[in-house]
């Protein structure tokens, strides 16, 4: 596919989106713009928030949404240029100019006057007026996005950065060849080259330490599934198998915080930004080192781990250095990185911060994009940081998300439509996967057509998708209002000591469940953009959708604690029936109201973030409607089947450990039974079962379900006694 053929795609969705939601044109190019950058990391959440306006001096202001990265303090602000396949699909020099002094103006307006009183109608942007005008000194960096379904005419695609005061604007723009590169890269993030001589460095000085080709790691291998439509060209090459090259470096103070003060959080690996907090205790002891006693910090310092897809090393007199580096993240040791440019940004007019005598170390591994998601989560876990990301064993490769994506491929919906094709909601196990497996075809091509028949893209859910629903459910809309990383690091918690408690819970009952819930996400999204206070404010909305649904889950888990909503109708139709509608849209209304109403935080986007506001919601009176209530269903009729589902679970777990006994073949056991003999942490039945095991292909005895569970449970706790996974 072409980005031709890709513009033609992107039309043909942003019509039906338009279509369905009774909206404009334009918004659903900015949803779809927003959620591919978001989903790339270039920032976390953001707020849709739409004006335009003229200001003091007749000039045109405007702005479509903004997002706040808490992390290095930077703020984002993006405007949308949909054209459409009917106008002209070139943007010119001037036009982007045009647009940037839009936003522009509008920064300036909020930030040195008070805009927000002259605002009416939409909340949202009376909220960022507001905190531009009061907390704007917080801000380290301003961030303007253009995003556009248009092809950038410049000659020149770098925009030299701007300044808003003593603040730096670092403009983008997002046309549609850029967002169809970063649809097709298989980072599902767009790269990042750092040339330090073009930053005033002549290079960060390193030794080469190791150097491995397809070594085997200790990875486990996920499931593979066998569809007629997903495959992968080096699905012959095991996921377990890897090659790396690693450098010790001395990086100076000065370029780590120039760095970070250049690229901000996107040299932070996704997990870590979640996890890094500039309020610490830890932070605090950093910064102290970095204002009196910098000479000390190498000594101090635990030193930063951190990966790339590429560098380049020059030998000087003095010994190799780095010269440039190619989408460098930062695994571990985030708070070092933070914590030294902010010593600098908070630093006193008369306090002296001198950073030529701070180094701090680094081991810096190459490998590719499609090895680091493998290997980022082992540099993790065996980090020695008092900061570590306890989430970082709940990457792609958990059982918990390779199940979630068995049942997605294996478990048809019900028929509906007339439809005369089975068709399959998409879990997306991996980052960017399904979008992945369509550019694999033509954009007229019958494989196209068919793989998007059986996965329309209205029916894809994320791994963020899926904590953030969960998260729904159980209550916690507080925390869905903080943003994906967050939420999802709740999830992962959850999740992991369930899992090891008793898998079995997690079966096609549950599965059926989270579509349930997708789809209750999706409706209550679609019913509030057609509503007169929505079409008026259009504020809020995820805030209301997330308070919304947990609102009625906690009316049922507290007042209805026998009965469930009936999750199987909703399966079964593939939509919410009419009760549960008319209570999401009473229920809503009443939402809002409440977010917008006297709060503790003038901001109503951090006031839906606050435990206060959730408890206090759970407190009020709100209107419930009988004829949803009598549609809830007994739990005592569902327990039957989720029983069923229970055992089912745990059949399908038997013949899993009976499958993988028998694929890793006798002499795997064979090595695992001396490994543990040696060492003496096998019983003597266990001992027995796996001699029984290794002459399997002698005796053609198969092992019980039983004896299958002793020595997958053996196995498990051989490896964490440190036996290797593979021999």
């Amino acid at each position: 596919m072409n980005v031709e053929n890709y513009r033609e795609l992107v039309h043909e969705d942003i019509m039906l989106a338009a279509k369905a939601g009774n909206s404009s044109l334009k918004d659903e190019f900015l949803i779809y713009a927003l959620g591919i950058l978001a989903n790339g990391e270039e920032f976390d959440d953001y707020t849709e928030c739409h004006y335009d306006g003229i200001n003091r001096r007749n000039g045109k202001m405007a702005i479509d949404g903004y997002s706040k990265d808490d992390t290095d303090g930077s703020m984002c602000f993006f405007i949308a240029d949909y054209h459409g396949k009917d106008n002209d699909d070139s943007i010119m020099s001037e036009d982007i100019s045009a647009m940037f002094k839009k936003l522009r103006l509008f920064v300036e307006e909020a930030t040195k006057h008070e805009l927000y009183h002259d605002i009416h109608g939409n909340d949202a942007v009376i909220d960022l007026a507001q905190d531009l005008y009061y907390d704007s000194e917080t801000i380290t960096k301003y961030r303007f996005y253009l995003l556009t379904d248009a092809y950038n005419k410049q000659r020149s695609k770098t925009i030299k950065d701007d300044k808003i005061g003593d603040k730096t604007v670092e403009l983008n723009v997002w046309d549609i060849s850029r967002l169809f590169d970063l649809v097709c890269s298989k980072a599902q993030k767009e790269s990042v080259e750092i040339n330090l001589p073009d930053l005033g460095f002549k290079g960060i000085p390193c030794v080469k330490a190791v150097q491995y080709e397809n070594i085997v790691a200790d990875i486990e291998l996920p499931i593979k599934f066998d569809t007629e439509l997903e495959s992968d060209k080096d699905e012959d090459i095991p996921e377990n198998i890897v090659s790396y090259t690693s450098y010790l470096a001395v990086v100076p103070g000065q370029v780590l915080n120039d760095l970070y003060l250049e690229y901000g959080s996107k040299l932070l690996e996704g997990n870590v930004r979640s996890f890094l907090s500039v309020r610490g205790k830890v932070n605090k002891s950093i910064q102290a080192t970095i204002k009196n006693y910098p000479e000390m910090f190498f000594a101090y310092n635990n030193g930063i781990a951190a990966t790339a897809t590429d560098i380049t090393t020059e030998m000087t007199p003095e010994g190799l250095i780095i010269t440039k580096i190619k989408d460098l993240q930062i695994v571990n040791g985030g708070q070092t990185t933070a914590s030294i440019a902010n010593t600098l940004l908070t630093a006193k007019k008369n306090e002296n911060v001198d950073l030529s005598k701070l180094f701090v170390p680094m081991k810096i591994s190459v490998l590719e994009h499609s090895m680091a998601e493998k290997i980022i989560p082992k540099i993790s876990e065996y980090s020695n940081s008092q900061n570590k990301v306890d989430a970082s064993d709940f990457f792609s490769n958990h059982p918990f998300h390779i199940r979630m994506e068995e049942y997605s491929r294996k478990t048809p919906i019900p028929s509906i439509g007339g439809n005369q094709f089975q068709q399959y909601w998409f879990y997306e196990r991996t980052r960017g996967q399904y979008n992945q497996g369509k550019m694999k075809f033509g954009s007229k091509s019958s494989q196209l057509k068919k793989y998007t028949d059986r996965y329309p893209e209205k029916m894809v859910i994320t791994m963020l998708d899926l904590a953030k629903f969960m998260e729904i459910y159980e209550c916690s809309p507080d925390v869905v209002s903080k943003g994906k990383q967050k939420t999802l690091q709740l999830f992962a918690d959850e999740i992991k000591n369930s899992w090891q408690k008793n898998n079995e819970e997690f079966n096609a009952f549950y599965y059926k469940r989270v579509v349930a819930l997708a789809i209750m996400y999706k409706r209550t999204d679609e019913i509030i953009k057609v509503t007169d206070w929505y079409k008026e404010k259009r504020s809020y909305k995820a805030n209301v959708i997330a308070y919304t649904l947990s609102l009625i889950f906690h009316h049922i888990h507290t007042h209805k604690k026998g009965y469930e909503i009936d999750f199987n109708k909703i399966w079964n139709m593939q939509d919410i029936y009419d009760e549960l509608e008319d209570q999401i849209r009473v229920l809503s209304k009443e939402v809002y109201d409440y977010i917008t109403g006297p709060r503790e935080t003038e901001n109503v986007t951090e006031w839906c973030k606050k435990e206060t506001c959730w408890s206090r919601a759970k407190g009020k009176v709100w209107t419930f409607n009988d004829p949803f209530i009598y549609t809830l269903v007994s739990k005592s009729a569902i327990e039957d089947e989720i029983k069923d589902e229970k055992a089912t679970r745990k059949i399908a777990n038997e013949v899993d450990s009976l499958k993988e006994i028998i694929s890793r073949g006798s002499d795997y056991w064979k090595q695992m039974l001396n490994w543990g003999m040696e060492r003496r942490l096998l019983s003597d039945k266990e001992a027995s079962i796996l001699q029984m095991v290794i002459n399997m292909n002698y005796t053609g005895r198969i092992p019980t379900d039983k004896q299958a569970k002793v020595v997958m449970n053996a196995r498990n706790r051989m490896i964490q006694e440190g036996m290797p996974l593979q021999f």
